[in-house]
């Protein structure tokens, strides 16, 4: 790994070492994906990270790093965290409740379903009442390894879960675009019309 790599995955590990030094050990990120999507469900991951162990090359927020490199990461991820979990709402219950209830409960339930209770939890930017303190952090996925980390996970499983379901709806190519409202989507809608895997309540669905 290079200096340089080292020097910006430790940057990445501030935010859990201040809290290290502030007596927190069982540190827990999480992230979601899938809010803006017009089908599919929205997706939460939850990871507890092993700082004693190797920095993981490349972590970052999911969003900066190609689908390969996230598979590869997301692997590492899984290897060196002491524990990880996820969760996920379906379109059906998003269009019951609202996105942003949504999010909110899609985290709080990969939060509860860690098989070991954090001492605190960092997330991005959402504010969540817990038992458990819950810190937000602005542009998370990217300032911090643990949310990044939960960030790479939920991409990696959600994007899985667009490609499963674009077998069984291959007019809507969510191969592609995992649900979100692309040129081609659009007009796929307009000529087949809704599936049950997408969200009523989306502006773009139904007109």
């Amino acid at each position: 790994m290079k200096f340089e790599e080292i020097e910006r995955l430790k940057r990445l590990y501030v935010y859990e070492d201040n809290l290290i030094l502030n007596g927190y050990k069982k540190i827990a990120g999480v992230d979601e994906v899938g809010r803006g999507p017009l089908a599919g469900p929205i997706v939460a991951a939850a990871v507890i990270l092993d700082r004693k162990k190797i920095l993981i090359e490349n972590l970052n927020d999911s969003k900066k790093i190609s689908g390969k490199n996230r598979e590869l990461i997301f692997r590492e991820i899984l290897k060196s965290c002491i524990t990880w979990s996820i969760a996920k709402i379906p379109p059906r219950v998003i269009d019951d409740i609202s996105i942003n209830k949504a999010n909110i409960l899609v985290i709080k339930e990969a939060i509860q379903k860690l098989k070991i209770k954090p001492d605190i939890v960092i997330s991005d930017a959402i504010d969540i009442k817990m038992d458990i303190k819950v810190i937000p952090i602005i542009n998370g996925d990217e300032k911090s390894a643990s949310i990044a980390a939960a960030s790479i996970i939920a991409k990696v499983i959600r994007d899985k879960i667009m490609m499963n379901l674009s077998r069984d709806y291959p007019e809507y190519s969510f191969e592609y675009n995992k649900g979100y409202g692309t040129k081609e989507h659009l007009k796929n809608l307009q000529k087949y019309g809704p599936s049950k895997m997408h969200r009523m309540s989306f502006r773009g669905v139904l007109n």
